[in-house]
């Protein structure tokens, strides 16, 4: 795995890695399907849409039949493979950075990110280039690394952790960056984007992990997930925001 930062401002690079392995085992099963549940309901459909840190594909039948135009971004070359295994010539598949994407202004109607914005080194021109790609009030659907989540506050309260509450970006590793619900926030009304909605994800995932019985009986709720996500105390937070 390497660190590229020569297309634009740092990223996490997967070439050769085995990301479809990462989704193994109980807990990521249930993650997944939790992720799955809270694309499909925020993508409603239309003409286009983009998927940017596509990967294998993962997500890609949430939406690829509600849409008449489907475009894959994925810099990883095995990743782009996998997926096409998948949809064949259904899905446009694209090598390129999320900071310089291959599309004229305004042309889709959704962009979807997930797993990707906790990589990036530049999160506002990161947003700028998908605020630029999206028609005016299309819907932009991403995750991020919260780091004011409840395990953290605690964390720190007992002076494991550092502080929670601050708007700084918190780099937790190389390519790996926690942020305050508060600053995307801002950074979304910057860049010109509202956000309608708010998922919470990451918190029952481990518990099954730890119990994988659990899965049997435990199914996500996306009422539960929009419930935790207006608290933003979860470890990661989806964001659903519509360009303005």
């Amino acid at each position: 795995m390497e660190y590229r930062s020569s297309i634009g401002p740092l990223y996490q690079d997967y070439e050769g890695c085995d990301y479809e392995h990462f989704w193994k085992g109980a807990g990521k099963e249930y993650l997944d399907r939790l992720e799955r549940l809270i694309t499909s309901h925020a993508l409603a459909g239309g003409q286009s849409i983009v998927e940017v840190g596509a990967g294998f594909g993962r997500l890609g039948s949430c939406y690829s039949s509600k849409y008449a135009e489907v475009h894959m971004v994925e810099p990883a070359s095995n990743l782009r493979i996998a997926a096409t295994r998948l949809y064949g010539d259904a899905v446009k598949y694209h090598d390129a950075s999320v900071y310089s994407l291959p599309f004229s202004d305004s042309v889709f109607d959704s962009v979807l990110m997930v797993r990707v914005f906790h990589h990036l080194g530049d999160p506002q021109a990161a947003l700028r280039e998908l605020w630029r790609i999206l028609k005016p009030g299309g819907t932009l659907v991403f995750n991020y690394s919260n780091k004011r989540n409840l395990k953290h506050i605690i964390k720190f309260f007992v002076g494991r952790a550092t502080n929670p509450f601050t708007r700084d970006i918190d780099r937790y590793h190389r390519s790996l960056f926690g942020h305050h619900p508060q600053f995307i926030e801002t950074l979304l009304d910057t860049v010109g984007f509202r956000i309608t909605e708010e998922y919470a994800t990451g918190v029952f995932d481990k518990i099954v992990n730890v119990m994988p019985f659990l899965l049997t009986f435990m199914r996500p709720s996306l009422g539960v997930a929009r419930l935790l996500g207006n608290l933003r105390i979860a470890p990661a937070q989806f964001v659903v925001a519509v360009k303005r």
